[in-house]
């Protein structure tokens, strides 16, 4: 996918402007607060849900008169199916959001993820090394997500039985309750195992090829240290499951279940399943989170996330690749790096500090001030 044009007209600080990027790298340059991740989330918006997670009410200036204001979004891009130009408009008028898919109208940006590939870093996704544990569920699952909607249905279902179960749980009082309690949690149990076993698989089936490439890049992106990734599952051992063994793994999870009924029943929670695995990060052996320095963890977050473009492009796509903040805190080797290593994928990045780009090679910059964009 290559975005040919933008338009954005009333958007945060933007008041109207018009852009033609490079087909590469694009950079917008300037201080804090002046519109460079803005212009981003617009981009992401006509790509699918916000990156930022922002409400609706606050794409709008509080200067413009909401009612009559029209905001407008509309990007031309080709894929790598065939050079005829689409066009995607997202626009908000009188409190009314509208998107366009080459004039058919969209029922939410959701329709939209992962049929638009692109790839987001921004700068909370340092947390995805230190962070808790639900950072790092939540990415697998949009790296899965972004491959195939399927897995976002599936692990619907698994929330859904999840919920319901814990509510059952949180409903028992005495003993005298287990009696009529127990058949509903394994009927719950039946779900949480069909489920929590697709989802098991649906993360790694990627999460095999992001240690892979991730390792691979950090290697070449440090100069040399080993990172490694694991993944944990509170209910298996490993990480290397076959479709083959469905039938024996679908045993062993409702087995796990089963087992930890005393100990829901005392806590009021499904202690086992697929929403309390984690991933873990090694550095030369060491844990990342507890021994990785600041740059260390911001370039296993910057890895995982070419890697996620990697693994994208293996399936003849070429995904947008936004990189907000990203430059700052890595050595000059590491940003040099990011600058003019990314291949087949057109990229944005943000970046306070025009030093950091000195390096560039080949693309666009913009000096973003006050919501306006200057080739520079």
């Amino acid at each position: 996918m290559k975005i040919k044009k933008l338009y954005v007209k009333n958007f945060r600080n933007i008041r109207e402007q018009e852009f033609e990027f490079h087909e590469g790298m694009n950079v917008l340059c300037g201080n804090n607060a002046q519109g460079k991740t803005n212009l981003c989330e617009a981009i992401s918006l006509c790509m699918g849900p916000s990156f930022k997670g922002s409400r609706q009410s606050s794409y709008i200036p509080f200067s413009l008169d909401q009612t009559r204001e029209k905001l407008c979004i509309k990007i031309w891009f080709t894929t790598g199916i065939s050079d005829n130009e689409n066009v995607i408009e997202f626009s908000i008028a009188n409190g009314k959001k509208e998107i366009l898919y080459n004039n058919i109208p969209m029922k939410s940006a959701m329709e939209l993820y992962g049929v638009l590939k692109y790839v987001v870093f921004i700068p909370e996704h340092l947390n995805l090394i230190k962070g808790n544990p639900e950072m790092r569920r939540d990415y697998l699952d949009s790296v899965a997500m972004m491959q195939t909607t399927a897995h976002l249905k599936k692990l619907s279902r698994y929330n859904k039985a999840l919920k319901n179960k814990n509510n059952i749980l949180a409903g028992i009082y005495n003993d005298s309750d287990l009696d009529y309690i127990i058949p509903q949690i394994e009927s719950w149990n039946e779900i949480l195992g069909a489920e929590g076993l697709n989802v098991t698989y649906g993360r790694l089936k990627y999460f095999s090829s992001l240690k892979n490439i991730a390792g691979d890049l950090y290697k070449e992106i440090s100069g040399g240290e080993e990172l490694t990734l694991s993944y944990y599952s509170s209910v298996f051992e490993r990480d290397d499951m076959s479709h083959t063994e469905v039938g024996g793994l679908l045993a062993q999870y409702l087995r796990k279940l089963s087992e930890d009924l005393t100990k829901e029943v005392k806590l009021r929670h499904t202690v086992s399943g697929v929403h309390r695995d984690d991933m873990n990060f090694y550095i030369n052996g060491a844990d990342a989170r507890e021994y990785g320095s600041q740059g260390q963890q911001r370039s296993i977050a910057l890895v995982l996330k070419l890697a996620e473009a990697e693994i994208i492009r293996r399936r003849d796509e070429t995904p947008i690749m936004i990189l907000d903040d990203v430059l700052s805190e890595l050595d000059s080797n590491r940003q040099q790096f990011v600058l003019n290593n990314i291949v087949n994928s057109q990229v944005f990045i943000t970046c306070c500090n025009i030093d950091d780009i000195k390096n560039l090679d080949n693309g666009k910059v913009w000096r973003v001030e006050k919501g306006e964009f200057t080739l520079m």
